[in-house]
């Protein structure tokens, strides 16, 4: 072999040489690839089960349920953070994890107050909220949490077993609904109102605990029961002064409300209602400011307005009240939203509610056979005004399944839709009954929604001729002044008739009058003098 083929035999083998180099490389490279792929497979997959798990959790009610002890234990870990002034995660874990140990058992307590019978429940819950915290003071003192991070977390639990409805899994099966305290709506005026009383009582009590407050101060957290029981006179004295305080504060969240929300706000837009916001922070700070300086608490080294001094004009207290202000407003407006949203939701249910009976009634079953059997005794007798009547029947089913579809009809398709309806019972009680009508000579371009005078015309016959034997009246006149329309429909009242009830087509008018012109109508009713008066106006819509 030459020098020339070892040459090649040799490049040959050295270029084998360096690919399997090169995929031992492209290996070696691809495995801590495939390693980490694999990793976030598992860290995806361990995400995965962990939300589903956190949502089903959700969704069962379990987290639910345990939230007002996680939050209690929260508290209590920030409590001592704060206290100790450690600016490190690694001591709030630390203490997170002393108050999830501790408030284990309350935890336990909490769940099974919330998911067994009360004979079981009850004393579940005192012994884990009252009991063990008794307990472990006695046992050893230094590891027990601070009274009031226990009263907190009893606290918790008590309010949400007693206000949450999902909270008691067996109420279900027990008709226990609460004392009656527990069933009034809870509203954020009642809330705003007692969330005042118990700080004015609250801190009421602070201050007749000490003698001499106003100088003795800063003042402890802590309650002399015993001096406010011997000093009712004292205790009452500064009630009152931290009441009229209240009574300011409510004032103030009051005027955000109802004033600058509801009115400024609803009416105007947003530009005038922060115009009004600055200019009552402006005015209404200094006359609350003025308020607080007339309480006889105050003494020439300190007051209870926010300044803390006479001054109602220190920024302090503007300070106070644009932060209140700013506490207030999106609490309000969040509440007026929801409301709206409720009320929205309320009226399209009313509205279907009412479209649904207005379809019932369109084709009044009683009026239907009584028409027909009419027409059957007048095709023995006339056909020629037997086939005129049947017209007549059939405009009138025409117009109450598909005119009475739409929001709104033309006028003279509906006085065309009553004079039909009329035509119709005169061949029932023409013989006995005397009708007078005066319709409009000119409605053209004006709407109504469809089969909202039937109603009293039907009445006026229900209860003005069908129970009376000999002659009777029925006068409809119907005008028409601009937009405005008045109707009146008058019949004569049986000489013995039974005790007025109240009729549910009237009632059923009215609500839906009220859905749909709000309280842009009149509908007045009088029955003196030996007639039903009905008399109703509105406003007509354009076609």
């Amino acid at each position: 072999m030459t020098k020339a083929g070892f040459a090649v035999m040799n490049r040959r083998w050295q270029t084998k040489a360096a690919i399997r180099h090169c995929n031992l490389s492209v290996r070696h490279l691809q495995m801590p690839i495939g390693v980490r792929r694999g990793q976030c497979c598992v860290v995806g997959l361990l995400k995965g089960k962990l939300a589903k798990r956190v949502r089903d959790g959700w969704q069962s009610g379990l987290l639910p349920n345990v939230a007002p002890i996680l939050v209690a234990m929260l508290v209590t870990a920030l409590s001592g953070q704060i206290t100790s002034a450690d600016p490190g995660w690694t001591g709030l874990a630390w203490r997170g994890g002393h108050a999830a140990i501790l408030l284990a058992p309350c935890l336990a307590a909490h769940l099974a107050a919330c998911r067994w019978q009360p004979w079981m429940a009850i004393p579940s819950w005192v012994g884990g909220f009252i009991v063990y915290p008794m307990v472990l003071a006695l046992a050893d003192s230094s590891v027990a949490l601070p009274v009031w991070q226990w009263v907190l977390a009893a606290g918790f639990s008590l309010a949400f077993l007693l206000l949450h409805p999902g909270a008691r899994g067996w109420s279900t099966r027990q008709s226990w609904s609460g004392p009656p305290i527990l069933r009034l709506p809870i509203t954020l005026d009642g809330t705003i109102a007692i969330l005042l009383a118990l700080w004015a009582i609250g801190t009421a009590s602070l201050f007749a605990s000490t003698p001499d407050a106003v100088r003795n101060q800063p003042l402890s957290i802590w309650v002399n029961w015993r001096r406010i029981v011997s000093e009712p006179t004292e205790t009452l004295w500064y009630l009152a002064q931290f009441g009229v305080l209240a009574l300011t504060l409510y004032g103030w969240y009051w005027i955000c409300r109802y004033v600058l929300v509801r009115k400024v706000l609803r009416r105007d837009g947003i530009v005038p209602f922060a115009y009004a916001v600055v200019a009552f922070v402006a005015l209404g700070t200094p006359l609350a400011g003025g308020i607080g300086l007339l309480m006889p608490l105050n003494i020439p080294e300190w007051t209870v307005i926010p300044s803390e001094n006479h001054n109602p004009f220190d920024w302090d207290n503007f300070s106070f009240t644009i932060w209140i202000t700013a506490i207030i407003l999106p609490l309000v407006l969040m509440v007026e939203r929801l409301l709206a949203e409720q009320a929205e939701a309320s009226n399209r249910h009313e509205r279907v509610r009412a479209e649904l009976h207005m379809l019932q009634q369109q084709i009044n079953p009683h009026f239907l056979f009584n028409t027909l059997n009419t027409l059957y005794a007048l095709c023995l007798k006339d056909r020629s005004e037997s086939a005129a009547a049947v017209i007549k029947l059939s405009d009138l089913l025409r117009y109450a399944v598909y005119s009475g579809q739409t929001s709104l009809t033309s006028l003279d398709n509906e006085i065309a839709y009553l004079r039909n309806y009329l035509d119709l019972q005169k061949l029932r009680f023409g013989h006995r009954c005397s009708l007078s009508t005066d319709w409009p000579e000119a409605g053209a371009g004006l709407a109504l929604p469809p089969m909202l005078l039937i109603t009293l015309v039907e009445n006026a016959f229900k209860h003005g001729v069908e129970p009376v034997e000999g002659a009777c009246e029925i006068r409809i006149a119907l005008s028409v002044n601009g937009r405005r329309m008045r109707f009146d429909c008058d019949n004569s009242l049986p000489a013995e008739r039974l005790p007025a009830q109240p009729g549910l087509g009237l009632a059923n008018l009215r609500r839906r009058l009220e859905l749909l012109f709000g309280q842009d109508f009149r509908l007045d009713i009088d029955d003196t003098g030996g007639l039903w008066r009905v008399r109703l106006e509105l406003e007509l819509a354009l076609c």
